[in-house]
C-alpha cells in the first residue's frame, strides 16, 4: 500500500504475517540539491512519532538526502502494537525490519540518526547492519541509569515478582515484567554492555549531547567515545538544550541544523560539521507538518472505520 502527499512524502506499509505491519514514510530529495550517496533512515526516540521528525526529514531532503521514517511496533504511531507490549528488543526489530526492507528495494547504502532510547538501540547493532554512518543525538548509553532518573526510582534493582504491573514513562504505561524482562534477558540495561557493543565499530559516528540532559551523563558518552578502538568518532553539544530537543522552537532549530549538518559531513566522510547548508523556510516546515498530521489523522480514521 502506498499514498503521496503534496509534500513529496510517501506512506508504506511493511507486512510482517500474522497482521503486523510497520508504517514508513519517504521523504524524497527535493529537485535541483546536491545529490548525496546515502539514504537517512530516522529512528524516533521513545514515545515519539515517525511524524514528530517531519521538520527533520524536510531539512535532509532539502540538502539532497533521501529520508526514511519508521513507527516502530508496540509503540505510540501508526505500526501494530500497543505501547504497553513495548520492549527494547522490539525497537531492534523494527529497525531490523526496515533495513531489510530497503535492501529488498536494492537501497544498500544509508547512514541511521536516532535520538534518545532508539540510540542505545542503534548502538546495538550498528556493528552488524552495513550503516555508512550514525548520528545520535541525546543517546542513552546508559539504560539503567537514564531509566532510573527519568522514573525517579531503580525498578531494575526489584526482582521481576516485586515489580508494579506498570512503569509511567513520559505518560506511557509500560508492563513492567516485560519490559524489564527484556533488558535482563538481552543484556540492555548496563552502561558496559553498550561499551562492548561499540567498541569495534569501524564506521564514523557524530554524537550531539545536551548541556541541560538530566538523564544521560555527557561524561558516560564520552567513555563511551574513547572506548571505541577507531578515531571516527566526533561529539558535539547542543547548548541550551534538555533531554528534550523540541521543548521551543530555538531548541528544535538547533537540533535540526546541527543535524543535518552531521548528515553532510559524514556522508562526504568527514565529522567537521562547520559547514553550509540550505535551510527550509518556515513556512515550508508548517505545511509540512501540518500535511503529516493530517495524513496521520486520515489513516487512524481508516483504521477505525475498519475495526
Amino acid at each position: 500500500m502506498e499514498t503521496i502527499n503534496k509534500c513529496s512524502t510517501n506512506d508504506h506499509v511493511i507486512k510482517l504475517g500474522n497482521g503486523k505491519f510497520i508504517r514508513v514514510r519517504e521523504t524524497l530529495p527535493k529537485e535541483e540539491t546536491y545529490d548525496r550517496n546515502n539514504t537517512i533512515i530516522i529512528a524516533s526516540g521513545f514515545a515519539r512519532r515517525m511524524d514528530h521528525f517531519a521538520g527533520l526529514a524536510e531539512y535532509l531532503s532539502s540538502n539532497g538526502f533521501h529520508v526514511i521514517r519508521y513507527d516502530s511496533l508496540y509503540h505510540v504511531g501508526l505500526s501494530s502494537g500497543s505501547i504497553n507490549e513495548f520492549t527494547m528488543s522490539a525497537g531492534k526489530e523494527s529497525l531490523l525490519f526496515v533495513i531489510n526492507w530497503l535492501n529488498s528495494r536494492n537501497i544498500t547504502k544509508f547512514g541511521l540518526i536516532a535520538s534518545s532510547l532508539s540510540a542505545r538501540i542503534a548502538y546495538e547493532v550498528a556493528q552488524d547492519i552495513n550503516l555508512s554512518f550514525l548520528v545520535t543525538a541525546v543517546g542513552v548509553v546508559n539504560l539503567r541509569d537514564t531509566l532510573e532518573r527519568a522514573f525517579k526510582y531503580d525498578y531494575l534493582q526489584l526482582g521481576i515478582k516485586d515489580l508494579p504491573d506498570e512503569l509511567n514513562f513520559k505518560g506511557h504505561k509500560l508492563d513492567a515484567e516485560i519490559f524489564v524482562t527484556d533488558c535482563f534477558n538481552n543484556n540492555w540495561e548496563t552502561f558496559e554492555s553498550t561499551k562492548e557493543k561499540t567498541k569495534n565499530l569501524e564506521i564514523p559516528m557524530i554524537l550531539f549531547t545536551a548541556n541541560r540532559d538530566d538523564w544521560v551523563k555527557e561524561d558516560e558518552v564520552i567513555e563511551l567515545v574513547n572506548n571505541i578502538k577507531s578515531n571516527k568518532s566526533m561529539i558535539y553539544s547542543l547548548i541550551g538544550s534538555s533531554h528534550d530537543l523540541s521543548e521551543n522552537l530555538v531548541v528544535l532549530r538547533n537540533f535540526y541544523q546541527s543535524v543535518t549538518r552531521a548528515a553532510i559531513a559524514l556522508d562526504n566522510g568527514s565529522t567537521v560539521i562547520d559547514i553550509e547548508f540550505i535551510e527550509p523556510q518556515f513556512e515550508r516546515l508548517t505545511a509540512v507538518t501540518v500535511n503529516e498530521r493530517r495524513l496521520k489523522n486520515k489513516i487512524e480514521g481508516e483504521s477505525v472505520s475498519v475495526v
